[in-house]
């Protein structure tokens, strides 16, 4: 008679593995523009030398610029009871409700009612987010503020990590 398994299953292993919720943060289509014109530039200042080397040199300097931007845009991520905005995690028991902000709470947000004690997350580009406060009393953070085109896939994920 075969023993039993004691290893995971792998649909087990990946429902752990998997993120509830991930975004990338990215560049905005203005960005994008500035970085592809930025990158052709490089290529540009060639041209006097070689047409050649100068297509080469501007189509390399547009790869490099937007994998550079890729790689630099932060990651909001909510997976095995942490939320993660960039290379910044905490667990998600230690933060209240999370309340999405669009349009007029999102520059109250970041205008008149902006919190300097809070951890911010934030692109100018994107225009919506949540804020959830943090209920640690030994932590000075007052809350957690991301960016987030879907800010209601956010607060989800936070509530359902927070209900586990």
């Amino acid at each position: 008679m075969p023993e039993p398994s004691t290893a995971p299953t792998a649909s087990a292993t990946s429902s752990a593995a998997a993120p509830s919720f991930h975004e990338r943060l990215l560049p905005g289509i203005g960005a994008w523009i500035v970085i592809v014109v930025l990158g052709a530039t490089f290529g540009v200042v060639l041209v006097p030398l070689s047409y050649t080397l100068a297509a080469v040199v501007g189509v390399i300097g547009v790869i490099a610029l937007c994998a550079l931007a890729y790689v630099t845009s932060p990651v909001l991520e909510v997976r095995d009871g942490q939320f993660t905005m960039g290379r910044a995690r905490i667990p998600v028991r230690l933060l209240g409700e999370p309340v999405e902000l669009r349009d007029q709470e999102w520059a109250r947000a970041m205008g008149q009612d902006f919190e300097p004690m809070a951890h911010h997350c934030t692109r100018g580009w994107i225009h919506t987010g949540v804020r959830a406060e943090v209920l640690d009393d030994k932590d000075p953070t007052t809350a957690w503020i991301a960016s987030s085109r879907r800010p209601e896939d956010l607060a989800l994920a936070l509530r359902a990590a927070q209900a586990n």
